[in-house]
């Protein structure tokens, strides 16, 4: 049988070749690849290559002052278009207290868009702070605009229970002509609420929900045609309340000074 012929070094070299030219093409490609990303990277971080010009705010606002959402958000709004911290701007912008969320995205070739909503108070909370309608606080800097809402107060992390009861009890008083102005919870856990004519009601801590039930099926009988008069309904009894009156106080003061 006779023998193969002998191939040279050249002949293997290029037979090797043919036979893993895809191979061979598919790792030159890797290659290429690898080594133009970094540089793409750094064209496309170029922030003179893409820079932002515009930083566009929309929103409707009735508290929050365009020029202090501006100052804030500027030193982070900086670099290039593929470059710039979208998170970093977000955070700057929700740091400041009438601000409630934001949402930032890139519009192409330059601009930056922030979509901010702004902090709706429904009601004070404490001295000098406000809840939103989620329950959330907020402390802002005093605000010359005059906001007739109620007042709440109560211990920290309370705020949604506050807000809650607070819906509750209006509803409950809403049928009678009454609005609740003032509602605490104090720090023994028990209910202070105050209606918008200055009466008071003691609820206590146990049981408020049925007390307050009670206040308002004996109101009818009790109380109409004497609500100037009412001054205190203090309802922490077992089957019954005790009322203080204004004409009461007023006899009392004419005997002290007789």
């Amino acid at each position: 049988m006779p023998r193969p012929a002998r191939q040279s070094p050249l002949q293997l070299l290029t037979g090797l070749l043919r036979n893993n030219i895809r191979t061979l093409s598919g790792l030159v490609l890797v290659a290429v690849v690898a080594s133009s990303v970094p540089l793409g990277m750094r064209w496309l971080a170029d922030p003179y290559r893409f820079p932002l010009s515009v930083v566009e705010v929309r929103g409707e606002f009735r508290f929050l002052e365009n020029e202090q959402l501006q100052a804030a958000i500027a030193p982070h709004a900086t670099g290039g278009f593929f470059t710039v911290d979208v998170g970093r701007v977000r955070a700057a912008a929700e740091e400041l207290p009438w601000v409630h969320k934001v949402a930032v995205r890139r519009i192409w070739p330059a601009t930056l868009r922030l979509h901010v909503e702004e902090q709706q108070p429904i009601a004070h909370w404490g001295e000098h702070g406000y809840l939103n309608m989620f329950g959330q606080p907020f402390l802002p800097e005093e605000t010359v605009m005059p906001l007739e809402l109620p007042w709440l107060a109560g211990p920290d992390g309370h705020e949604i229970k506050v807000l809650e009861y607070y819906l509750k009890v209006t509803q409950a008083l809403g049928p009678l002509g009454m609005q609740v102005t003032r509602l605490e919870l104090d720090a023994r856990r028990a209910w202070h609420l105050q209606l918008h004519d200055g009466v008071q009601l003691e609820l206590g801590r146990a049981d408020t929900w049925k007390r307050l039930q009670r206040f308002v099926r004996a109101y009818p009988e009790v109380f109409v045609g004497r609500e100037e008069q009412l001054q205190r309904v203090d309802l922490r009894y077992s089957n019954g309340f005790s009322v203080r009156w204004q004409q009461a106080e007023a006899d009392s003061a004419a005997k002290l000074n007789s």
